[in-house]
């Protein structure tokens, strides 16, 4: 708030002395219906003058908005241009593989190629989330979003590691996670005073989970096997991402895919790290509240290497010279992608 007058506190002082039944609150002879009332009138009137004043400053506040985007932009704009590229790319390989899979492709990779086209579709879409936190300088949120990422390259690891009946088994537990989802809406949704989901869908999401049951037995559906209940026993005993980040060797990820989580933590991890923040002259860390223009270096080197990780994993599925070149390429712009993150983020190291 820019003054006294504009602040919250202030508004409701006014709005008390305006409305002597306000101080009706205070009287704790009256009953609970009347004092129900009071607040009820007096929240009306409050919310009203908050619209008043913040709505009619929505334009300025935009404007406020784009400038410090375009600030955030004009530092960064190297490695974010280059971050556009590597998307773009991706995406092409994506679309590629998407219509080749539609199309049939070869009997014995049918359902691997499938699974890991889905997952780097699935990864595009993320990473341009984040791209969109970064370039509005949101560096804890792409950091939280690149969590996902991870987990989507390390599930395509694991998928292409271990073939087709893997593969086939991730694409059908679909039917699984539709059910335990639509069994969890139906228990809620009274008490959420909607009805999301009809007597038919659950119906019919029923009967492709025990469609599932019947073709991979009791295991496979097993509530407390959820999400990982596609992973067969004999593939990994422990089946946990935890578990599958270790059995495709990049478990080195496990401290940056922890401290990501430390951003939007209720306790005291969320409060005391933070990718935007900056120590003031007394060496205090002061939490943005807002956007920032720090901080984004971490989030967006991250993310490259995920996604670079992620489409590598489905172009090598089946080694061919073309392949191994946009691979290759792709090795290359993630490496300058880091590069123009880290000298930009030194030059705040060396300014501050």
């Amino acid at each position: 708030m820019s003054s006294r007058d504009e602040s919250i506190q202030a508004i409701l002082d006014d709005i008390l002395a305006e409305h002597s039944d306000g101080m009706k609150l205070m009287d704790l002879s009256l009953n609970e219906e009347a004092r129900a009332m009071v607040k009820s009138k007096l929240a009306d009137v409050f919310l009203g003058r908050l619209k008043s004043r913040v709505l009619s400053n929505l334009e300025a506040s935009r404007g406020i908005e784009k400038a410090f985007e375009g600030a955030v932009f004009g530092t960064w704009k190297k490695p974010l241009d280059l971050l556009d590229l590597l998307l773009s790319i991706c995406r092409e390989v994506s679309n590629d593989f998407s219509s080749e899979s539609g199309s049939g492709g070869s009997s014995e990779s049918t359902c691997v190629q499938r699974a890991l086209a889905g997952q780097l579709a699935n990864a595009c879409l993320v990473f341009n989330e984040i791209l969109h936190l970064l370039k509005s300088g949101f560096p804890n949120g792409a950091h939280l979003l690149w969590r996902t990422l991870h987990e989507v390259v390390c599930v395509s690891y694991f998928i292409s590691q271990h073939g087709d009946d893997v593969a086939k088994r991730f694409l059908d537990y679909e039917a699984v996670e539709a059910y335990f989802q639509a069994e969890a809406i139906s228990e809620h949704q009274k008490k959420m005073e909607c009805a999301s989901l009809s007597k038919s869908d659950l119906k019919a999401v029923k009967k492709d989970f025990k469609a599932m049951a019947k073709i991979y037995g009791a295991d496979f559906v097993k509530k407390s096997n959820y999400p990982y209940g596609w992973i067969p026993r004999t593939v990994l005993k422990t089946r946990s991402f935890k578990e599958i980040e270790k059995s495709v060797g990049l478990d080195t990820f496990r401290p940056y895919y922890d401290l990501a989580g430390y951003n939007v933590q209720g306790g005291q991890n969320g409060l005391l790290f933070k990718l935007g923040a900056k120590k003031n002259r007394r060496k205090h860390v002061v939490i943005p509240v807002g956007p920032s223009n720090y901080g984004l270096a971490e989030p967006g080197k991250s993310a490259a290497i995920s996604l670079g990780q992620v489409t590598a994993c489905l172009l090598m599925f089946e080694s061919e010279i073309k392949r191994l070149v946009i691979v290759e390429a792709l090795r290359n712009l993630v490496d300058e992608i880091c590069d123009a993150f880290s000298r930009i983020e030194a030059e705040f190291a060396n300014n501050s």
